[in-house]
């Protein structure tokens, strides 16, 4: 192996001019913005809060005692409250009440005393009242059906900015403090917080007192209560009790998630090599679901919607059962990272959520290497290379003005970008160095905060390679490197560039880019660091069929030269599962850019053996699906149809509809991929099989259980008349599961019968449906009808964004109108940017790209695909 300082020798020895290039620019750190940030004058230490929920009237008492630090002379105390209504206020050591200033815009209190407060230790007191919500966000309420009728449980969501909404207090991350709850409630409820139960004291009629112990320092956003007729199985894991909390009756569909976070906790105390500190770790299944989050790593008690942790034998699929252990290992590694260690502020949120990321696939792929997650998890870093080549895109390291604009950081960028720069960088210096930074990080800093530097400075510590530069590339800068193969007289020669999917994302940029060149085979022949000023040649590799990024572990896209694309596409079928994906991500990227033909990822479908690796021939499936949602009304759409169906016909003859005994897990999802897309293709024989089944189902329920009754709902609801419809609508009103009852009605908007639509949408705003599903209804017939979603939602915006958590609401519309390829859909998204939060218009300008880009591939590549197809029959 050389690095890109030695090929210098290996082209001077050659006979090659070297040309110097100039000295590599380092990204710049973002630039500081004003921050809206509380004074520092006045820190918390301590927090003693005591509610009483009224859960059938929607509202709570509470009283806060917080323990502050005056650290120098200040006339008020100013902290975070946002709906809450400020009853009661005084400080230890003043007789008078201070004067209550309100600002609901920047959701704030400020308590203003005559005379200035010396430095030193006092006790604020406050009561107050506040709001149950019915979305997730401060305290809300999810209602269910249980065995006692209509049941409601209490839980509470307090990321990014919500603890606010619970008590007054100082939200934001970097201010830790130790946590003291109370909660009086019915006696016959479960209460769930942090900590396990310190005392529990018998109040008059019928209700009780329970206290939690103290919480260790940590942010506001973790702190957690939860509420209701529960149930809690647990094992013990050394010192830690292990429980997941459910509904009452659910304890059986708990066991998998148990007998998971039982694992995961073992392996994550033995890799970051800090034991998890905390007495309790429990899981808390919540029925419903939001448009903003799916689980939450309340430390301690990690709260997740039921369709994130409960498994079901005749509902669950096993796309639900491997999404379960995934996202119990990444809520599992926010224990440490997040929470034991927290990042500073907002802009390195990536450092919680891109790190996660990575460790929910690294312990998967420990426990279950069948699942092949590594492979499974490129197509969440493709969606983050979409985003990350157009407008509207951002660093990963981002700055984040206020609480408002961190909800935007939630994206692609800081999840899937984060977690391939992570595995870049581990794959770079090897695993047993990474871990060992990792571990030096976790223990320098617990139960503090840091910025991103500080993982690089641990890493720098202990890698022989140098970490922070490369580093620095990936993540204060946004885009998308390009590498370039082409044939040289040397070899193979390695350039880098920029991979823009619109003209305003070519801007250039360099990233010192960890580099594979490996075989067909998969072996890796030439490891380097590849940049704009410093290209590269691989001495002897362009004689043979090579693969660029052998492994696919780094952040970039190949584009290789003919005479390289030639040789190596024929043996498509022969290269490993990895690079595989590979080639169809990028050729079919390349080709919507313009960079690369749109024939090579046509042609490539055409070497996709039926016996190949399941994940690979699913992603075969999703990417011709994927083109297939640009064909919307253009006359080419049937000829392309009848490619795509033929492209996957054998493989659906291997596959069939009825599962094999001791088939592996990964061909269930291929199945369901197969027949959605053969599906959606309108294959005459699945659609006809489908209603066969369905109807059935409707005679006997037992007869479709788990994935084939998902996929079987899906192609009825997709190809539903009005009488389909309606028998799917009654099953939904039928239905007790949550997770089952949210699908079935998110499935009446999946309709391509433009009547049903509307009905759909008007269902969404009926109250039928629970205001967490809601929502999602309208969402599913943006799939299909973007522009009859994002109309029918802007009509109704006040009651829609009623049923969204805030910082949701700004992503949630221009997320359905982001689906479009209209181009009056611009105007429309740009008008309603000027109604939105300034700090979240930016999620308007990542919609419009999506917009510009489906028009630009609508327009320019397929009319090329068409005249391939054309050409190219069968």
């Amino acid at each position: 192996m050389k690095t890109v300082t030695a090929l210098a020798a290996v082209l001077l020895a050659a006979g090659s001019p070297v040309i110097a290039a100039p000295a590599h620019k380092a990204p710049a750190k973002p630039a500081a913005v004003a921050r809206v940030v509380l004074p520092t004058a006045v820190a918390p230490e301590r927090y003693d809060i005591r509610v009483t929920p009224d859960a059938q009237k929607l509202t709570f008492q509470g009283q806060a005692r917080i323990a502050v630090v005056v650290k120098r002379a200040t006339d008020r105390i100013v902290l975070n409250a946002a709906d809450l209504t400020i009853q009661k206020v005084s400080l230890s050591g003043r007789p008078a009440a201070p004067r209550i200033v309100l600002d609901d815009a920047q959701q704030t209190a400020a308590f203003v005393f005559a005379k200035p407060l010396t430095p030193g230790r006092y006790v604020l007191s406050i009561d107050y009242a506040g709001k149950i919500f019915t979305q997730a966000s401060g305290l809300f309420a999810l209602d269910y059906d249980g065995a006692k009728g209509k049941q409601r449980a209490l839980f509470t969501q307090f990321e990014n900015s919500d603890a606010r909404r619970f008590a007054p207090m100082w939200d934001e991350p970097g201010v830790k403090s130790v946590f003291a709850l109370t909660v009086e409630a019915p006696a016959d409820q479960m209460a769930i917080s942090n900590m396990p139960v310190a005392k529990t004291t018998a109040l008059p009629g019928g209700r009780q007192a329970v206290t939690f112990a103290d919480s260790p320092k940590m942010s506001s956003y973790l702190l957690f209560l939860g509420l209701g007729d529960f149930e809690r199985i647990h094992r013990q894991v050394g010192k830690t009790d292990v429980g997941v909390v459910v509904r009452r009756g659910d304890t059986a569909k708990g066991e998998f998630a148990l007998d998971a976070a039982v694992k995961i906790l073992g392996y994550y105390n033995d890799y970051f090599g800090t034991p998890y500190p905390l007495p309790k770790l429990d899981l808390v299944a919540g029925p419903g679901q939001s448009q903003f989050f799916g689980a939450m790593e309340n430390w301690g008690a990690i709260f997740y919607f039921d369709y994130y942790l409960l498994l079901d034998p005749k509902l669950s699929t096993e796309h639900d059962r491997q999404q379960v252990f995934v996202v119990i290992a990444h809520e599992m590694a926010h224990q440490w990272f997040g929470d034991l260690v927290t990042m500073a502020w907002w802009d390195d949120l990536w450092l919680n959520e891109g790190f996660a990321s990575w460790m929910e696939n690294k312990a998967t792929d420990h426990f279950h290497p069948e699942w092949k997650m590594w492979l499974q998890t490129q197509s969440g870093q493709q969606a983050a290379m979409r985003l990350d080549a157009r407008t509207g895109t951002h660093p990963i390291i981002t700055p984040i003005p206020d609480v408002f604009a961190a909800a935007n950081a939630f994206d692609d960028i800081t999840y899937q970008k984060g977690q391939a720069v992570i595995r870049m960088l581990e794959s770079y210096v090897g695993e047993d160095v990474f871990r060992a930074g990792v571990r030096n990080y976790i223990a320098r800093h617990a139960y503090g905060n840091t910025v991103t530097d500080d993982l690089w400075t641990e890493l720098d510590h202990v890698s022989p390679k140098p970490v922070t530069a490369i580093a620095h590339d990936f993540t204060l800068q946004a885009g998308v490197p390009l590498i370039r193969a082409e044939p040289a007289p040397q070899g193979l020669r390695l350039t880098q560039g920029r991979f823009a999917a619109d003209a305003a994302s070519q801007t250039p940029h360099t990233w010192r880019t960890p580099v594979a060149v490996g075989g067909a085979d998969g072996a890796v022949a030439w490891r380097g660091v590849v940049s704009a000023n410093s290209p590269a040649v691989v001495p002897g590799a362009g004689e043979r069929p090579a693969v660029v990024n052998a492994g696919q572990t780094a952040y970039f896209r190949t584009a290789y030269a003919p005479e390289l694309w030639t040789p190596l596409a024929p043996r498509f079928a022969g290269l490993t599962p990895e690079d595989q994906l590979g080639l169809l991500y990028d050729s079919r990227a390349l080709g919507e850019a313009g960079v690369a033909p749109m024939s090579r990822f046509l042609e490539l479908t055409r070497y996709a053996d039926p016996g190949l690796d399941p994940i690979v021939l699913q992603t075969l499936a999703d990417e011709l699906a994927a083109i297939d949602g640009y064909y919307q009304g253009l006359p080419g759409r049937d000829a392309y149809r009848a490619f795509a169906r033929a492209r996957l016909a054998p493989v659906f003859a291997r596959v069939g509809w009825t599962p094999a005994p001791g088939e592996a897990d990964n061909v269930a999802l291929l199945r369901t991929s197969l027949i959605a897309a053969l599906g959606e293709f309108d294959d005459p024989a699945v659609v006809a099989e489908a209603r066969r089944r369905f109807a059935a189902y409707l005679k006997d329920p037992q007869s479709l259980t788990g994935s084939v009754r998902s996929t079987v709902l899906g192609i009825v609801a997709g190809h539903a008349d009005a009488t389909a419809w309606e028998q799917l609508h009654q099953l939904a009103r039928a239905s007790t599961d949550p997770t089952d009852k949210s699908r079935l009605y998110r499935r009446l908007g999946a309709s391509h019968d433009p009547a049903l639509a509307d009905k759909a949408l008007a269902l969404a705003l009926s109250g039928e449906p629970v205001a967490t599903d809601a929502p999602a209804i309208i969402s599913a017939v943006a799939n299909v009808y973007p522009e009859k979603a994002f109309d029918f939602a802007l009509a109704h915006r006040a009651a829609i964004e009623a049923m969204l958590e805030p910082t949701s609401r700004t992503s949630f519309f221009t997320g359905l109108g982001g689906r479009s390829h209209d181009p009056a859909m611009e105007q429309k998204l740009a008008a309603f940017a000027k109604t939105a939060p300034a700090s979240s218009r930016g999620e308007a300008d990542k919609a419009i790209a999506a917009v510009r880009v489906r028009i630009d591939v609508t327009t320019k590549r397929l009319p090329e695909v068409d005249r391939w197809l054309a050409t190219h029959p069968g």
